[in-house]
């Protein structure tokens, strides 16, 4: 197997530095102002409620902390061998991959994304989706190299974003299909790549005529995230207040049975179908750990943060060992897969889906379309002036019939300029920008550099 043909980037070759390609890789990402961003970005609670609070730089990072010590433990498995031809390489690879997972994500988090996706569909005829819009970010919208490349006709110069290796750019797709016209009549559709002519030409170069296929890389990084954003958002959620840790712990029969219910509504895979909820239950909150933490609700004491802290960590290095057994990767399944789906659960139930926040999320959504609809009707407003006028001049849009046969503007290059726009926003930016757009105002300068 040619491993220089994975190692291969879409510009022209660059010097050696006595680093790996996808230690190289992974040092770009973290250089990257996407990747700076998602400080600014909530994961679950808001930015702005708390300086405690995970946000997706931080979930990032442990992330890839998780993912690096899952490939080191493997690393020396036959499998690795089918992404790095020296197992010294794989913890490297994976951390890249788990650095860049969420750089396409949007200010706050599923809700604009629920926001940008109903944009593309009215304006575009196209999706928004945070994989994509990561694959995106990292092949075009980043500014690290202009000229003639690989994935396009040789005399056609363009944006290649951090210019990735082939091997990184796969072990980030943990959806390996491009977007197509029937996913946009789909509910909670994945994918991994936008059917725009840059991103498609971007994702075949990266596939190189092979089939697409989740690599060994990418299946490791999407474990690493299951188990990162499962515990460290039971972590969050205990220490705010909001999962009711004691209670459960003292057996409430109410509460219980509240994430019981969750947990079934969302067990798509039949995980519990023959009644394990309370087993699992039972064994995930056995341990010795968690002996203060039933004596009294957790009240922040320095015994408090300590008990819940090494919780956390035992659980982590437990499911850990659990998908490196032997020293092979195995996908979570069985009790493993059901207590990360418990901890899940809670976040959604006391964390995600909680009547008070409906009016804020509503919002939220809200905020993201006007935006969007701001930019549409008065495009000179977007800071990339440049790109706009030479859309502008290129194409023009189509006209289409809506569901009431009433005719509507179509424009797909448009509606992907917004919309990039828009999805690199941290919070705090995208509300400056509502504020200045719709009241007036200014508190602090406007400047976002991809």
């Amino acid at each position: 197997m040619r491993y220089d043909r994975f190692l291969v980037r879409a510009s022209p070759a660059s010097p050696t530095t006595g680093r790996s390609e996808v230690a190289k890789d992974r040092d770009r990402l973290i250089h990257s102002s996407g990747f700076r961003r998602l400080q600014g970005k909530s994961q679950i609670v808001g930015v702005e409620v708390g300086d405690f609070f995970r946000t997706r730089i931080t979930h990032s990072l442990e992330c890839a902390q998780i993912g690096r010590a899952i490939a080191t433990a493997v690393a020396q498995s036959d499998d690795s061998h089918s992404v790095v031809e020296e197992p010294l390489h794989l913890p490297d690879l994976v951390e890249a991959a788990c650095l860049a997972h969420d750089l396409g994500h949007p200010p706050f988090g599923h809700n604009g994304e629920l926001a940008l996706r109903a944009k593309m569909q009215k304006y575009g005829d196209r999706l928004f989706e945070g994989n994509p819009q990561s694959f995106r970010m990292v092949t075009y919208l980043e500014s690290k190299f202009f000229g003639p490349t690989q994935t396009g006709p040789p005399d056609e110069d363009r944006w290649v974003g951090l210019d990735l290796s082939r091997t990184t750019l796969r072990a980030l797709m943990k959806y390996p299909t491009i977007e197509t016209p029937a996913m946009l009549g789909e509910q909670h559709v994945k994918f991994g790549a936008y059917r725009d002519p840059q991103d498609a030409a971007y994702f075949d170069w990266v596939w190189d005529g092979e089939r697409p296929a989740k690599t060994f890389a990418a299946r490791i990084m999407d474990v690493a995230d299951d188990i990162a954003y499962a515990v460290h958002d039971f972590e969050d959620g205990t220490w705010a207040g909001m999962i009711p840790l004691y209670e459960l712990l003292l057996e409430n029969e109410h509460l219980i049975g509240l994430l019981e219910t969750k947990t079934l509504e969302r067990d798509r895979d039949g995980l519990f179908a023959n009644g394990e909820f309370g087993p699992t239950l039972t064994a995930l909150f056995e341990a010795d750990e968690l002996e203060y933490l039933r004596r009294v609700p957790f009240d922040r004491t320095r015994w408090a943060r300590a008990a819940l802290k090494n919780y956390t960590a035992i659980l982590i290095g437990d499911l850990i060992a659990a998908v490196t057994a032997g020293g092979r990767f195995l996908e979570p399944s069985g009790d493993v897969a059901r207590r990360i789906a418990v901890l899940k659960a809670m976040a959604w139930q006391w964390m995600i889906q909680r009547t008070d926040r409906e009016t804020i999320q509503f919002g939220q959504r809200r905020l993201v379309e006007r935006i969007f609809d701001g930019y549409w009707e008065h495009p000179e407003m977007l800071p990339r002036r440049e790109e706009w006028d030479a859309l502008e001049r290129s194409s023009k849009p189509r006209v289409a019939l809506t569901y009431r046969r009433s005719p509507r503007r179509v424009w797909p290059g448009k509606a992907r300029l917004i919309c990039d726009h828009i999805a690199g926003m941290t919070d705090g930016y995208a509300r400056d920008v509502y504020d200045q757009m719709y009241r007036g105002t200014q508190r602090r300068e406007l400047h976002l550099t991809y």
